[in-house]
């Protein structure tokens, strides 16, 4: 999740490739038209408009496989462990695992050319002060919904026959046998919507104020190690506060999956619980925007602050030094 990596690049890239293969290498003439020659059908390839639509578009497909990916470990897991075990909470922490393992290879996969947001919120936080420019902010978004849902197709797919058996062959949203808490999350019986609410609000939140850190080059990043950084972030906040809600902390991770298992479970998955479905897309939302503001506002400014501080401290120091 590095701003670092936006379409901008591909088009510096681009301007980059064109300049090496039309500027000659020696003032030869000949040399230089047999250059010209050489790659005049690489020129028209790149220059044709299904490359140029490759090039706007790597960054969504990006977010879009690796939002996919995501979801289908992150799915998956969860219906392992309901089809594998009647003690749903005894496998929390396999739970947790699956889902920061496979945020782990979204960004991985994904990292390198859009950045691996994955989650609407992050690519929110992002915009606001991370340099993500605002036109992209909804591609963004519809990339990684349609991925979502996308990797929960798939999840279901893999586990349609293993559910049968279990459920006998009637899908269940809740109950001993229900399993559409696998694809969008549902708050606790005894957590009402504003408990729940903030419960995600303040996930979201810590989850992008450590993002925000780990990608934070001034401050201590984990550079490489970004993809293993942030899945074991999500691993940490989904153990420690994400019972009550089921650790949504990202709009797409749940409405897309929650649009795939309506297709199985009929449409109470998006009034069950008092209507829940609006709680795990607008509470992550407002977090993001209120951890990426905290880290902005007390620790990026503090610390420019210093540097400012520094700065005028050392060339106080130098112009008294050339006086004497």
């Amino acid at each position: 999740m590095s701003n670092s990596a936006t379409p901008a690049r591909f088009a510096s890239e681009m301007k980059s490739i064109r300049s090496r293969y039309t500027r000659g290498t020696t003032s030869n003439p000949t040399d230089r038209a047999g250059e010209e020659i050489e790659f005049a059908s690489q020129r028209a390839l790149r220059d044709t408009w299904i490359s140029r639509m490759r090039i706007f578009a790597a960054p969504y497909f990006a977010e879009f496989i690796g939002t996919a990916v995501f979801v289908l470990m992150g799915c998956g897991s969860n219906l392992t462990y309901i089809v594998l075990t009647s003690n749903a909470e005894s496998a929390w922490l396999g739970n947790a695992l699956g889902w920061g393992i496979g945020l782990m290879l979204g960004v991985f996969v994904a990292g390198g050319v859009s950045g691996a947001m994955l989650n609407p919120a992050v690519a929110l936080s992002f915009a606001g002060y991370r340099g993500l420019p605002w036109i992209q902010v909804p591609f963004y978004f519809l990339a990684e919904f349609a991925g979502a849902f996308v990797g929960a197709l798939l999840a279901y797919a893999c586990f349609a026959h293993s559910l049968d058996p279990f459920d006998g062959y009637h899908r269940q949203i809740a109950g001993p046998f229900g399993s559409a808490g696998a694809f969008g999350n549902f708050a606790r019986p005894f957590i009402g919507n504003g408990a729940a609410f903030l419960s995600e609000a303040v996930g979201t939140g810590l989850l992008v104020l450590g993002i925000f850190a780990i990608t934070d080059v001034n401050n201590f990043p984990a550079r490489s190690c970004t993809p293993i950084a942030i899945g074991l972030l999500l691993t940490g906040l989904a153990l420690s506060i994400g019972y009550p809600t089921g650790y949504s902390f990202n709009p797409a991770r749940d409405l897309g999956p929650r649009c795939a298992a309506a297709i199985w479970y009929g449409a109470d998955v998006f009034t069950f619980h008092g209507s829940y479905t609006w709680v795990p897309v607008a509470a992550p939302m407002a977090g993001g925007i209120l951890g990426a503001t905290a880290y902005e506002a007390l620790i990026v400014s503090r610390r420019s602050l210093g540097e400012d501080e520094k700065s005028v401290s050392s060339s106080v120091r130098s112009s008294v030094s050339i006086e004497e």
